[in-house]
């Protein structure tokens, strides 16, 4: 079996990257591939989401490097990392990790593989991310992206490409679960408190629900990040605290979609989110922008949820307070049999995975 490693910024992240990488990790574990983990960043003994006992977790800790001191010991170490562990495949998580990688893997031999979990159009106003993904495109064997759409982005916006682009969207890993007889009036949320999930403009939508349904109905925000500071604030400054709860991170997150009647997303870009294949495992109605990339793809917009203009927040409350009044709709919903998820199932993303890293 080769010898393949998985390069991830903090190894003891918690979010939807760090989530179905784990996934995927497991199960080439379990097939008996020799599966390390390599973080810049994390202590292996925090690791929030785990790997089977046979995955080898292993980080650079840099934290007290800067600049280019931070980048030529990094690529130095990748280098001992790989040659001492005769790693064959190495795999990218997250293109901006591409600075890093690149460099060290150069005239090694060693099959590079990039995987996208923003899109291509996102760049959050770093110039070194936009100039990784054209590094990778120049010098990485494959590319994978999580929808087509952004595989699209990314063959567009090559300056010049070498790397195949590969489309392997997110797995829905979890068994569709029974809808719940009785959900709770509770709106879930997940994910890091962070400018891209749009969590300020999720209060924001929040406060513009008709007061007499807050009165009712509960919203539950379940994450940590370094936004949480601003969402509180937003939160006693609009006075609807009564009615919303900032739950934290929890490794007991299934059990707030069991609960649940409503999910919404209110990201500002996505990949394609794992928020919401989750919340259809659970046959949870959804309300999200629809940004690039992901809800689209997922949602099918008054079947299984509703689709809202991207950053429209007017238009997010109204959907919402809609769902939340209408007793009918949202069971409905609950019960759609959508024909996408078949194609999201593990064992065939698996079959994409063991394709390209063979």
């Amino acid at each position: 079996m080769p010898n393949i490693v998985f390069f991830i910024y903090n190894i003891a992240a918690v979010g939807g990257t760090e989530r179905v990488a784990s996934v995927i990790i497991n199960e080439l574990a379990r097939k008996g591939y020799n599966v390390h983990v390599l973080g810049l960043y994390g202590d292996p003994e925090k690791v929030f989401f785990p790997y089977e006992p046979t995955v080898r977790v292993t980080s650079l800790h840099i934290d007290n490097l800067k600049g280019v001191r931070k980048i030529l010991y990094s690529q130095h170490r990748i280098r001992q990392f790989v040659n001492s562990n005769h790693i064959d495949t190495f795999v990218t998580v997250e293109s901006i990790m591409a600075t890093y990688s690149v460099p060290s893997l150069a005239l090694t031999g060693i099959r590079h593989v990039v995987w996208e979990h923003f899109n291509f159009k996102v760049s959050l106003g770093i110039a070194a991310r936009s100039l990784a993904r054209q590094l990778a495109l120049c010098f990485a064997d494959h590319i994978v992206t999580l929808t087509a759409r952004d595989r699209q982005f990314w063959n567009e916006g090559a300056w010049r490409r070498r790397a195949e682009l590969v489309h392997i969207p997110n797995p829905m890993f979890l068994e569709e679960r029974t809808p719940s007889e009785n959900p709770s009036k509770t709106v879930i949320s997940v994910g890091r408190l962070t400018f891209q999930k749009g969590f300020d403009l999720l209060i924001d939508t929040w406060a513009r629900v008709p007061a007499i349904l807050r009165q009712e109905w509960k919203l539950l925000i379940i994450g940590d990040g370094e936004d949480k500071p601003l969402i509180e604030k937003k939160v006693a400054e609009l006075g609807i605290g009564q009615s919303v709860e900032l739950v934290g991170a929890t490794k007991e997150v299934f059990k707030y979609f069991e609960n649940a009647s409503i999910y919404c997303l209110s990201s500002r870009f996505e990949g394609l989110p794992m928020v919401l294949l989750e919340a259809l495992a659970f046959h949870l109605p959804i309300v999200a922008f629809d940004c690039d990339t992901g809800p689209g793809e997922l949602v099918e917009n008054g079947k299984n949820g509703i689709l809202v203009e991207a950053g429209n927040v007017p238009a997010l409350a109204r959907s919402l307070a809609s769902l939340m009044q209408d007793d009918e709709l949202r069971e409905r919903m609950r019960h759609y049999q959508s024909q996408r998820l078949g194609t999201l199932e593990l064992e065939g993303i698996m079959d994409q995975w063991y394709n390209i890293l063979k």
